[in-house]
């Protein structure tokens, strides 16, 4: 296998997907610019919490985040976790001390780049908001959906794993700068399946595609994923972008390595597709909350007569 860089032959292209028959894809810095997330995404969260927080306080669905955080911060304290913020149960008189205490616990959070699931439902559903008021558009690089849709019209089953709550995937494709495109995935998987850089997360969701594992391939620009993944037995393409955290040389040795996945489709250039303006009209979406059924158990459902798509 040859560093990323040099070109690869025919046969070694078609090697790395040889008996794929699922594709499943980190969003970060995959196919969406870490810029995207840390800048816009974060940045979102990061100026609005305290807004959010209060105007929304009393709604049972904020409500349940903040149980969620709490416990969390339970749990922090327990663990004696460095610098954790410890949020007061919330009684009569005291709502401004919990909201602030909220505030200081998330950024906290965001602070440390936790992955915690208590702070992924609340940041998606604060991007709700914005993306469906145009506030926000979801980016996806130019040269993956031509990718997602030869791969899609070639009988191959799409899938999302990310860190971001499937809530926060599913606004991201739904209101994206190509429009709705979340209709062409799956499955989303997100840390409710396990972390992802452990093995068995991997393990599970090719369980629940009902895949063998090395029917699957995992594309990720983390070497640590990379690794937990090809462990439980996925094929793994890792890829190389610009703003991305470099990958060792070790890394790229180890992997198959790209930096466009119109690579993996025999044209180094991906063609233009047209773009879509944000105006907070996209309201058409089915179950952003995560609970409807695009977490199906696999490609057996049309048998047992259930279509999970």
């Amino acid at each position: 296998m040859e560093n990323h860089g040099q070109k690869r032959s025919a046969d070694e292209q078609i090697d790395v997907l040889d008996g794929v028959q699922a594709m499943v894809f980190d969003i970060e810095g995959t196919t969406t610019p870490i810029t995207f997330v840390k800048d816009k995404l974060f940045s979102y969260v990061r100026d609005n919490i305290k807004t959010y927080l209060s105007g929304h306080f009393e709604d049972e669905e904020c409500q349940s985040d903040i149980k969620s955080l709490s416990e969390q911060a339970a749990a922090d304290k327990e663990a004696a976790v460095e610098g954790v913020v410890d949020i007061p149960a919330s009684e009569e008189g005291n709502r401004d001390a919990v909201i602030d205490a909220l505030v200081a616990n998330v950024l906290w959070q965001m602070d440390g780049d936790r992955k915690s699931t208590a702070l992924k439902q609340l940041q998606g559903h604060m991007w709700r908001e914005a993306y469906k008021t145009g506030l926000v558009q979801g980016e996806i690089y130019e040269d993956v959906m031509p990718a997602l849709r030869q791969w899609a019209d070639e009988g191959k089953r799409l899938s999302i794993y990310s860190s971001g709550s499937v809530e926060a995937q599913k606004l991201l494709f739904g209101y994206s700068v190509f429009g709705n495109v979340t209709d062409i995935f799956s499955n989303f998987f997100d840390t409710t399946t396990g972390a992802k850089t452990e093995k068995e997360s991997y393990t599970k969701i090719a369980e629940e595609l009902n895949f063998k594992p090395e029917e699957v391939a995992f594309f990720t620009d983390i070497a640590a994923e990379a690794n937990a993944a090809a462990e439980a037995g996925m094929k793994i393409v890792l890829i190389e972008r610009a703003g991305n955290e470099p990958l060792s040389d070790e890394d790229k040795k180890k992997f198959y390595t790209i930096s466009s996945f119109m690579e993996l489709c025999g044209d180094e250039e991906a063609p233009k597709l047209p773009r879509v303006e944000g105006d907070g009209e996209e309201d058409d979406l089915d179950d952003l909350d995560g609970e409807d059924d695009l977490d199906g158990e696999g490609k057996d459902d049309e048998e047992d007569g259930e279509d999970d798509a």
